[in-house]
């Protein structure tokens, strides 16, 4: 079976799914506590997912349950408004990804002072009295990319690397971009070029690692560290048409990237499992407000899929998180 049989198998699944938990705000009341949702952005597959997981989760233990997020994942003013918000409406537990690691904090501190418990998910932030952290391990799955760069190019003289990344100021990238340069620098034949960074915008992050490719013609791998870059990344080789000549790896498994997968563009995908990452946050927050304590970090697993794997079960599992 190939991508396009199961695009037409997963639309219906995905219209199904969007009926049910909406755009941006998905509420199931009941008198078991308030959670709040706020992740980094809403406008991607990781999210959707990662949703899918939270509502998931707030229907099994009968919470009341709000996702929301701002519209560009740069946009860090929008998210502490978001996160003050739910401080005013009194939500038990507030669940977050933090656009920047340093300019989000104040929001946080209030919300902990005020005696919100916070857990935080896939990007973390400079305070200290969180309760958890659930998410990928950033810096193992930097070292992913870096070992497929290399698997990739292992008949290449010399590996020459362009990084397309988003978010200076976000943790979660930042430990995926130290992970994959620490490998990187173990190889005596490969060199990081340049290092672009994009907004979470498809025709920016095309443009921008279209640029990178450009005016770097010795780039022979290049790698996006998150769902948007990936996919600047994929355009940009296809719209170059340089698939035969440039090493494609990514992060995510949104849709489109996983089609460049299997046509070439893109060559590998680090792929996470935000939807374990939702349940796993709002079941958390059910067993805080139950008067338990959880662990203070719980890591979720990170798969590397090439084309040799991707149509294998369990790795279509994990691309399209709807079983």
């Amino acid at each position: 079976m190939n991508i396009k049989k199961i695009l037409i198998s997963l639309f219906v699944l995905c219209f199904a799914i969007v009926c049910f938990i909406g755009c941006t705000h998905t509420t199931t009341k009941s008198a078991h506590g308030k959670v709040a949702v706020i992740t980094k952005g809403s406008d991607s597959d990781f999210w959707s997912d990662l949703k899918s997981g939270a509502v998931t989760a707030a229907t099994e233990y009968n919470l009341e349950l709000t996702v929301e997020g701002p519209d560009n994942e740069s946009d860090c003013e929008a998210q502490n408004k978001l996160i003050r918000n739910a401080v005013s409406r009194k939500v038990d537990v507030i669940v977050l990804s933090a656009i920047d690691y340093n300019n989000t904090a104040p929001a946080v501190q209030e919300a902990v002072d005020s005696g919100i418990k916070v857990i935080m998910i896939d990007s973390n932030v400079n305070v200290k009295n969180t309760q958890s952290f659930i998410g990928t391990n950033n810096i193992q799955a930097g070292k992913k990319a870096g070992e497929a760069v290399e698997k990739l190019c292992k008949d290449k003289e010399k590996i020459y690397i362009g990084v397309v990344s988003s978010g200076e100021n976000t943790e979660n990238n930042n430990e995926r971009q130290q992970g994959f340069a620490d490998y990187i620098g173990t190889l005596e034949n490969a060199e990081i070029v340049k290092t672009v960074y994009v907004s979470s915008d498809q025709d920016n992050a095309t443009a921008e690692a279209k640029r990178l490719l450009t005016e770097h013609p010795e780039i022979n791998a290049v790698i996006g560290f998150n769902e948007w870059a990936t996919l600047g990344v994929g355009m940009a080789i296809s719209e170059l048409d340089l698939a035969d000549n440039v090493c494609g790896v990514g992060f995510d498994s949104n849709v489109k990237c996983v089609g460049m997968l299997e046509t070439g563009e893109i060559d590998t995908l680090i792929v996470q499992n935000p939807f374990a990452i939702g349940y796993l946050a709002v079941s958390n927050a059910a067993t805080l407000m139950s008067g338990k304590s959880i662990e203070p970090s719980i890591e979720t697993s990170v798969y590397v899929v090439d084309r040799s794997n991707m149509f294998n079960k369990d790795v279509q599992k994990v691309l399209f998180s709807f079983e």
